[in-house]
Formats: structure tokens, C-alpha cells, sequence
């Protein structure tokens, strides 16, 4: 009877440690660095995102991603929008489907970025993340601003993200670097904009060329432990050398240095000040609203009002938070007709200059972190 009784015991506890074994959660493993690139691209960019893919999948042949994911949201010109994840298989590289969304999935908008990024870090855990967002960029200019301006994105439905909605999207998520495959984008009120969402800035505050940045060359340091920023900024460079090309790292911690000197510069100086800048001095780094700019060269604008003391500060805050910044003699304008301008002075981040011509402008300039932070 002791020995029925034992048997049945028995069995009854290998059943509970069983069901409680099958009750346990499974735990994703946790990668080294996820990479999302997010091509918002159902406008007239369409047709350059699969030379880019296949450029990264060039780049992935000679990289070791270190336990690395490589994710690729893709949303083209009358095309259902796919969440894609490139992988290495021997010699070779497999696009696997992870989700195919609706066709009317739009992807220049906050609440899109965000669920995508969601969906990301849910489902591949990991230690560290990097984000390339690809699309049209006009630095902090308000979307559609003179039916073409859009700060970040543009969709065929007539999408578009502010910088605010911008922020908003990634406030949730923090990179080891931000890299903006669109014009424009390497602007002081951007990065002060993200400055909590990612670590370094990598972009360029002019345009770029419709071929982007070269995915090719650069793979291995987006994998790296210490993601190697400044390598793929000079591989960007050294691409676009015997062409036209600006760009610049920003390094976000030194950024309210940065907005301390400028409060200083700006101290006591209304409108009237502000406005007598002989703006047809600086270095003008677009040419997207008509004869009257508005993005111009960071270090030629704060010349222009500081004094030899606030400039000297302002400059050593800069250089600490551009670590690098590197520009061919002239930059392409595709708005100014396939101009190609001088860049003469270049401090690696474009400012807007407040102008009585652009009172809409600055009106709209007023809801920025960055004028809160040094106007004020």
C-alpha cells in the first residue's frame, strides 16, 4: 500500500513540475545592437530604396554584426508597406518578411514611427539600437510650409512630420546614434530636438544626393560595440568628395553647453537686433524658400552677434558637441534648379536667422525647444 501510495506521489509531482515548466515564459534572447532602417519612402524617392537595400546587403557580406539584428521597414509608392529583416546566410543575404502592413499604412507620420519602433524593440530585444530614417528632410521647417516644406517624412496621403511629432515618436526609445539619410537634417534645432534620443547625430545640413549615403562601406560600424560614428560620416565624405556633400557628428551631451553660450549671445537682443543682421553675409546652406533664406551656417550667424569673449565660448562648446564635419567645395541644390553653390564657411550645423520677411516663419519658431531654450 506505502509503495502504491509513493508511486502515485510521484507521478503526480513530475506531472506539476512539468505543467509548471511549460507555464514558464520564454525569454527572447537579447542581441548586441539592433539597427531599424526606416525608409519613409511613398513619394518620389520610390525608386532609390532598393539600391540602398542592396547596398546594405553588400555591406552585411564582410560584416560581423556581433549577435546584431538588422531591420528594415520599407514603405514605397503603391506598394504594401513590409517590415523586413536582413540576414547572413554563408555567402549569401535572405530578406525575411517579419509583417506585411495594409497598403494605406502611412509611414510619415509620429504615430506610425512609433508603433514601428515598438514592434522592434519588442520583438528583438537588445542591448543597444542605432535608427536610420530615410526619406525628405527640411531640417525643423514646419511641414508644408510653401506646399513643399515637411520637416521629416513625406507620404503620398499628404503625411508629414514636424520636428515636434518627430520627437515625440522616438521619446520613448534611445540610439546609440541617429543617422538621417535626407537633407538637410544636421540642423542646431534638430539635434537640440533629439538630444535625449540619441547619443550622436549623423547628418548633413544641405541636400543630399539622391544616391544617399554609401551603405556599402560602412555596415561593420554600425555593428561595432562602440558604434564607430565618426568612420561612417567620413565614409560618407569620402564617397561624395569628387562630388558635392556636407556632413557632420553631433554628440548630444555637449549640447546644453552649446544652448548656454547661445543664451548668452542672445541675451538682451530683441527683434530690432536680430533683424539688422546683414543676412546677405552669411553662409546660406538652402535654398528651399525662395530669394529670402532661412537655414544659414551655425558659426557665421553667432559671428555676426557675439563678442569676441561669447564667441570664443560659443566656439570651444562647439567644437566639443561637432566632433566632425567635413564639406566639398560646393553642395547641390535640386530646389534652386540643380544649383551648385559654395560652401566658404562651415561649421557642421545649419540655424534659422529670425527675418522681419518670414514673420510666419518665425511665428512657427517659437514652438521649438531650442528658441524656448536661448530666446527666452
Amino acid at each position: 500500500m506505502k509503495g502504491l501510495l509513493y508511486w502515485f506521489l510521484t507521478i503526480a509531482l513530475l506531472l506539476l513540475c512539468a505543467c509548471e515548466k511549460e507555464e514558464e515564459p520564454q525569454v527572447p534572447l537579447v542581441a548586441g545592437r539592433t539597427v531599424l532602417v526606416y525608409f519613409s519612402a511613398d513619394n518620389n524617392l520610390s525608386g532609390s530604396v532598393e539600391g540602398d537595400i542592396a547596398a546594405m546587403e553588400e555591406g552585411l557580406l564582410h560584416t560581423d554584426m556581433h549577435n546584431g539584428n538588422l531591420l528594415v521597414y520599407v514603405d514605397k509608392k503603391g506598394q504594401s508597406p513590409q517590415l523586413l529583416r536582413l540576414v547572413q546566410e554563408g555567402d549569401s543575404i535572405r530578406r525575411e518578411l517579419i509583417e506585411e502592413y495594409a497598403i494605406d499604412h502611412a509611414s510619415a507620420t509620429a504615430e506610425r514611427l512609433h508603433q514601428v519602433l515598438q514592434q522592434v524593440t519588442d520583438t528583438y530585444p537588445s542591448d543597444r539600437y542605432g535608427l536610420v530614417l530615410w526619406s525628405h528632410g527640411t531640417a525643423w521647417l514646419p511641414p508644408d510650409y510653401k506646399n513643399y516644406l515637411r520637416s521629416f517624412g513625406t507620404d503620398t496621403g499628404n503625411h508629414f512630420m514636424s520636428v515636434n511629432d518627430l520627437t515625440a515618436a522616438l521619446s520613448d526609445y534611445h540610439f546609440d546614434f541617429l543617422l538621417f539619410d535626407a537633407c538637410y537634417m544636421a540642423s542646431l534645432e534638430v539635434a537640440y530636438a533629439l538630444r535625449h534620443c540619441t547619443d550622436y547625430l549623423i547628418a548633413s545640413p544641405t541636400e543630399v544626393l539622391a544616391d544617399g549615403f554609401p551603405y556599402q562601406l560602412f555596415m561593420q560600424d554600425l555593428f561595432t560595440p562602440e558604434a564607430n560614428v565618426v568612420d561612417i560620416a567620413t565614409q560618407f565624405y569620402t564617397y561624395y568628395q569628387s562630388s558635392y556633400g556636407t556632413v557632420s557628428v553631433t554628440k548630444t551631451a555637449e549640447l546644453a553647453d552649446l544652448a548656454t553660450a547661445c543664451q548668452a549671445i542672445f541675451q538682451g537682443k530683441g527683434e530690432e537686433a536680430l533683424f539688422a543682421v546683414p543676412v546677405q553675409e552669411l553662409q546660406i546652406m538652402e535654398y528651399l524658400t525662395g530669394n529670402v533664406h532661412a537655414l544659414y551656417d551655425c558659426a557665421d550667424y553667432m559671428r555676426q552677434l557675439a563678442t569676441d569673449a561669447q564667441y570664443e565660448e560659443f566656439q570651444s562648446c562647439l567644437d566639443r558637441a561637432v566632433i566632425y564635419k567635413a564639406t566639398t567645395p560646393k553642395s547641390a541644390y535640386a530646389y534652386a534648379y540643380g544649383t551648385y553653390l559654395p560652401i566658404n564657411r562651415f561649421s557642421g550645423l545649419s540655424i534659422y536667422v529670425p527675418q522681419a520677411e518670414l514673420a510666419e516663419l518665425n511665428n512657427w519658431y517659437q514652438q521649438l525647444e531650442w528658441y524656448q531654450a536661448v530666446y527666452q
